[in-house]
């Protein structure tokens, strides 16, 4: 390679030669005759490039970063590592302090928004400028106009930059990676890990990211069966581009709740796309259900060892032995008494699943994983929780928010959570850091929140632009109308980017936007004949997504638990750069206290 030339062009270079190799790499290889299937190389772009200087050394070591380990030639005899992002020398690019004092330089990558080119280089000096950053660059004073950004562009203001960049499908982030996500992505996996996070903190990104470290084939010790579990079949088909780009095949299962136990039961596929009804039957006594579920199972496996699911579920609406706690005994068995008679006729019942699983993961031996990763995890009710316990043959990753209950009927806290799942005592990690949305959309969401909660780290995308609150009723138009109207200046204002609505009034809406010609094909995305497009969803469908630009219709109608908004909090908080907020009934009164502390910002 020249030694003239822009630093950029010099590292492009460089990734289209590593992205050869990666394209080039073979999926089988030959051992004594027999083919075998190799780890696969996962393909990406290079995410950036280190210079450290090793204790007893007497010259700088310099590598690259990328998605997988390959020796690049750079021609004249020369060659340079790339280094698996998910091997230890990683930590050298990503932790924050990484032995203090040995990395000299790090050099970061961006890329292209599709594709695996490399569209800008900057260099972040972790010790005083020595000259050049990498062997082989232009001199200092060049590499300020040539490629390289400038010495001001910090660390922050590049990850604000890339983003404030218009949403696309979630993909991986590696070079976006913060070093309190890196520090939790590669946690010791013999451990169970509790991660408390407030919204935007990058809960998501956390979970996707640890599954593929945990199965990464060049991982001396890699997990060969890892579940990730979220909240609905919507984020699961939203972090389905992050595990193709970065998991290895066959070694992360990616499931929503719902499709676990669909899967438990053996029901239609098709079934497991729908969602639960929060509160409904598994209530209150859902912890002493799942007890009483275990005792019926064990006495009647004295009398009938060949007992099938159904048979212990005809022994259970018949039982006399109900674990209910005082006061909710005659509760438990009037409910008890309401349900179908028969176990086939309980599979018809969604919100009978968790029920109908347990006595199946009672009197089976499911398939077990090494490692369960559960993203918004503060959701789980207690018999969930004690299904989930029956496939994990290993340890956890529990990530998720107690601010954003969705009922009061799961576990309040992260002990009571562990204690449920068996999982030792271990200390709680926090994310702090506002990576999602900006300082005045997190202040508005805050608000519903006790005042302690609210606390957190500034937001690196800033402090943005106020929400922008709308009563319908003083437009004199309707709700729903009033809704698509601001819907569209979202999805003109940011044509790159993902608008969506988020209300608890979507058939209103839907009708409506039917109405005014818009279209959808049975999914939650609607478009208009010019190809203008919105999601149209509830806030249990929105949990653990994300949106350039958001509208939440008619906070009043969305469920609440006693003393908490939790079901709003979540629905606001998917907003990244741009939040409407469209109302004919009274806000809840936290929103009004904040707008009328801040009359300065609406």
């Amino acid at each position: 390679m020249s030694e003239q030339g822009g630093v950029l062009p010099r590292e492009q270079e460089v990734n289209r030669r590593y992205q050869e190799i990666l394209a080039a790499m073979p999926e089988y290889t030959e051992i004594d005759g027999t083919r075998v299937r190799v780890p696969r190389a996962v393909r990406g772009p290079l995410t950036g490039r280190v210079r450290m200087r090793h204790p007893g050394d007497d010259e700088d070591d310099a590598f690259y970063i990328g998605p997988t380990h390959v020796s690049v030639d750079l021609g004249g005899g020369r060659e340079t590592q790339v280094v698996s992002w998910a091997a230890p020398a990683a930590a050298a690019f990503f932790e924050r302090h990484y032995d203090r004092g040995l990395v000299k330089v790090r050099r970061h990558f961006d890329a292209a928004a599709e594709g695996d080119a490399l569209t800008k280089v900057w260099d972040e000096w972790l010790t005083e400028r020595d000259g050049v950053a990498f062997e082989g660059d232009p001199d200092a004073d060049a590499a300020d106009h040539d490629g390289v950004e400038n010495a001001s562009l910090t660390a922050e203001d590049a990850l604000r930059e890339r983003l404030l960049a218009p949403r696309t499908p979630l993909t991986a982030l590696l070079g976006t990676l913060q070093p309190e996500q890196y520090a939790l992505v590669s946690a010791d996996p013999a451990v169970s890990l509790v991660v408390q996070g407030h919204a935007g903190t990058g809960k998501t990104v956390v979970a996707t990211h640890r599954a593929a470290w945990l199965t990464h084939a060049e991982r001396e010790h890699r997990l060969g069966r890892v579940l990730l579990l979220g909240p609905t079949p919507t984020w699961a088909m939203h972090i389905a581009p992050v595990i193709a780009e970065l998991g290895t095949p066959d070694t992360i299962v990616v499931r929503s709740l719902t499709q676990v136990l669909a899967e438990l039961l053996g029901t239609d596929a098709q079934a497991s796309r729908s969602t639960f009804d929060g509160a409904d039957v598994v209530h209150a006594t859902s912890e002493q259900l799942g007890r009483t579920l275990a005792v019926v199972v064990a006495d009647q496996l004295r009398a009938d060892p060949e007992l099938t699911p159904a048979r212990a579920y005809d022994a259970f609406l018949k039982t006399n032995r109900v674990a209910a706690p005082g006061g909710t005994r005659r509760d438990f068995a009037e409910w008890r008494e309401t349900l179908p008679r028969t176990f086939d006729a309980a599979m018809n019942d969604m919100r009978l699943w968790p029920l109908l699983a347990y006595l199946v993961v009672l009197l089976s031996e499911p398939e077990r994983h090494a490692h369960v990763i559960v993203d918004e995890a503060q959701d789980l009710r207690p018999l969930e929780l004690l299904v989930l316990a029956r496939l994990d043959a290993g340890t956890w990753t529990l990530i998720g928010d107690m601010r954003q209950r969705r009922t009061s009927y799961t576990p309040g806290t992260w002990k009571r959570v562990r204690k449920l799942l068996g999982i030792e005592e271990q200390p709680e990690k926090q994310l702090a850091g506002g990576y999602r949305s900006t300082q005045a959309i997190i202040d508005f969401a805050g608000s519903l929140l006790p005042r302690s909660d609210a606390r957190r780290n500034p937001a690196v995308l800033g402090a943005g632009a106020p929400p922008r609150v709308v009563d319908a009723s003083a437009r004199g138009t309707d709700l729903p109308a009033t809704v698509l109207d601001e819907a569209l200046r979202l999805v003109d204002a940011h044509p790159d980017g993902v608008v969506a609505v988020i209300t608890a009034l979507v058939g209103d809406v839907a009708e409506r936007a039917s109405d005014q010609g818009w279209r959808t094909d049975a999914s939650q995305v609607w478009r208009d004949e010019s190809g203008r497009r919105f999601s149209l969803l509830t806030s249990e469908q929105a949990r653990g997504l994300e949106f350039d630009a958001l509208v939440v219709a008619e906070p009043a109608a969305f469920r609440e638990r006693a003393g908490d908004l939790g079901p709003l909090y979540t629905a606001l908080t998917r907003a990244n750069l741009e939040l409407t907020v469209v109302h004919r009934r009274s806000l809840p009164p936290a929103l009004v206290r904040y707008i009328r502390e801040h009359p300065d910002r609406f």
